[in-house]
């Protein structure tokens, strides 16, 4: 089985969330998503998405502030959704890996 994180960061107010906009896999490209990727081997779900969000947006943040909040799963994948309030300023975040992230309106979507 495929294991995989997706991470949902949230600014202070709950009123943005940071989201990415997908160019791939082919499936995802011209939509929206969390950040986040496949667990590799020797990691967990809270290693995964600390490495998958400083890669994909710059943000440092801590295996221990990370709240998991479910996991969808089928035969082959396994996504472990996790929750993150970030503390710092919008800014912070940065379009690192040629998938844009922005923070999104939260009463937008």
């Amino acid at each position: 089985m495929t294991a995989y994180t997706v991470g949902f960061i949230f600014d202070q107010t709950f009123e943005h969330v940071l989201l990415m906009h997908k160019t791939k896999p082919a499936w995802q490209a011209g939509k929206i998503n969390g950040l986040g990727g496949k667990i590799e081997p020797g990691e967990d779900m809270y290693d995964c998405i600390v490495r998958e969000i400083r890669e994909e947006s710059a943000l440092e943040t801590q295996k221990d502030q990370w709240v998991f909040v479910g996991n969808v799963s089928s035969d082959t994948v396994s996504l472990d959704v996790l929750g993150y309030v970030y503390e710092g300023n919008h800014n912070d975040a940065k379009t690192t890996e040629g998938e844009v992230v922005e923070w999104f309106p939260v009463a937008s979507l």
